[in-house]
């Protein structure tokens, strides 16, 4: 049984038939369409990384804005807190708070939360509705 000889890189180029073919087709790529082809991949892997770099940058900045809100956010939540903490138990009277409702009266005041009262039993369904999220 005869081996064939080992053929090198340079003998394979895309002059040559393809694998599996018995005719002698040439493919047609010259050394100038190959470079155009690799030049517009090159593009395009350049056009993505860009793409998905500046993609991520806007998203990092988002979340920068986000973050940063919902820190001034609750910076003047609890300004206001401490402020109607400052007070005296006759001057919350005259707002019409108790001591315990501060934190709840801010909050409804800053994020539209109240509680509801059931019109049939008149019992009050609370305003914070975390215990239905872990059912």
């Amino acid at each position: 049984m005869m081996t064939q000889p080992i053929q090198m890189f340079e003998n394979l180029t895309s002059e040559t038939a393809p694998a599996g073919r018995k005719d002698d087709v040439k493919a047609g790529f010259t050394l100038a369409d190959r470079h155009m082809i690799e030049l517009r991949a090159r593009y395009a892997r350049a056009e993505f990384v860009a793409n998905s770099l500046g993609d991520a940058l806007l998203w990092i900045g988002r979340q920068y804005g986000r973050l940063v809100g919902g820190i001034k956010a609750d910076l003047k939540l609890r300004a206001a807190e401490a402020q109607l903490f400052r007070m005296s138990d006759r001057e919350l009277a005259d707002l019409g708070l108790a001591r315990g409702d501060i934190q709840f009266a801010v909050r409804e005041a800053a994020e539209g939360l109240a509680p509801q009262i059931d019109a049939v039993t008149g019992s009050v369904i609370a305003a914070n509705q975390n215990l239905h999220r872990a059912a």
